[in-house]
């Protein structure tokens, strides 16, 4: 029964094992990695156990054995606290270096596997480390948990924990050369089977959520990266108006509220160029949709329609509000700025009535700012 137990179990790791390096081949998690490393060097530590029941060996051989199982499930415990840690905390390095940590393992394996008397006493202490690594690391995941799914993992590692020192408190009365608990230890490979098996399934829960998680958060960034390149191809660099490929949205906004298109062209514009330079005439620009800005409401839209012409879509405003609006900026431009000259600019104005054409006011006041312009 001890033996056929151990084949079970060995088994069930093995195939833990590969579905790991099958799993790591698709998700490149650290955390997968550090548990695919763990379920290797507990199946490392099941094929010493597995060797020592079934192979007959000189007692060296049963020292090695021992040797290596100590070193397998140590190793067991610690990489799959170190994955669950970051799991808690991705890219925080941990406080004991793996070189530090190899050596602690290499030293505690040859010392126990060596210097105890009886390699029940090796399972002890082994027992009591690996008991207690993973308890610690089953209260520190609930108490901390990510997310909910990652309370899963922390029970795993909990009823582990308390597996491995119950076996431990089963094996201590043979300080005392009572045997107490040793017949149950024949068959406990069944148990710690099923316990590794629900250990490894919230470990698997544990990455397909943080696999989820990188999902949406892939995917709002990736939403945020389109909104930004949408601001930047639906935004003139100049002025920081939208340009007219957002026209269509902005006559949709005034087709049932209806109201009013306001065409704007800066008079002159080639001359100051000519005389003043391009800066000047950029800036010439940025001055006028300053103003056009300042002058009407957060609801309307102001566009640079192209050149020096600019156009404002005002949802539910009428002729007069819009020619008040556009007599301020008239009678502002008639002063040089800081760094541009006076100038003038045509108008062409066109109401929208709620459910008209917007096309055809917009027509309307292209065709009324040139007519403007003309009389000039």
């Amino acid at each position: 029964l001890n033996r056929l137990s151990i084949a079970v179990q060995f088994a069930v790791v093995i195939c833990l094992f590969a579905y790991f390096l099958l799993l790591w081949q698709m998700v490149k998690l650290r955390e997968v990695r550090l548990w695919t490393a763990a379920w290797l060097a507990d199946a490392m530590a099941l094929a010493a156990v597995f060797v020592h029941a079934y192979a007959s060996i000189p007692p060296i051989g049963h020292r090695i054995t021992l040797v290596l199982y100590l070193a397998g499930k140590a190793t067991f415990a610690f990489l799959i606290v170190a994955g669950a840690r970051h799991h808690l905390r991705p890219g925080v390095e941990p406080r004991v270096s793996p070189l530090a940590l190899t050596i602690f393992i290499a030293a505690w394996s040859l010392i126990l596997g060596f210097a105890v008397p009886s390699l029940w006493q090796g399972q002890l202490a082994e027992s009591a480390l690996v008991g207690t690594l993973l308890l610690v690391g089953g209260i520190t995941v609930l108490r901390h948990p990510r997310s909910s799914v990652s309370r899963w993992l922390g029970w795993a590692m909990l009823v582990e924990g308390v597996l491995f020192l119950h076996s431990a408190a089963l094996l201590l009365p043979g300080l005392w050369g009572n045997t107490l608990g040793f017949r149950y230890l024949n068959y406990s490979s069944f148990v710690d089977a099923w316990v590794e098996l629900m250990l490894a399934l919230a470990c698997i829960a544990v990455i397909a959520d943080r696999r989820e998680e990188l999902l949406h958060y892939a995917n709002r960034e990736l939403l945020q990266s389109q909104q930004r390149l949408s601001r930047l191809v639906d935004t003139d660099p100049l002025t920081n108006l939208s340009n007219r490929r957002s026209l269509r949205k902005f006559m949709a906004s005034v087709v049932d509220t209806g109201g009013a298109f306001i065409f704007i062209d800066i008079n002159d514009y080639k001359q100051i160029n000519d005389l003043c330079a391009h800066s000047v005439g950029d800036a010439t620009l940025q001055r006028l949709a300053s103003l056009i800005v300042e002058q009407f409401r957060p609801e309307d839209h102001a566009i640079r329609w192209g050149g020096d012409e600019f156009l404002v879509v005002a949802p539910g405003m009428d002729q007069v509000s819009a020619k008040a609006r556009v007599a301020a900026i008239r009678q502002t431009l008639r002063r040089p700025g800081d760094d541009t000259p006076a100038f003038s600019i045509a108008v062409g104005i066109a109401e929208l009535f709620p459910g008209g054409d917007p096309t055809a006011a917009l027509e309307e006041a292209d065709r009324r700012m040139f007519a403007e312009k003309r009389r000039r």
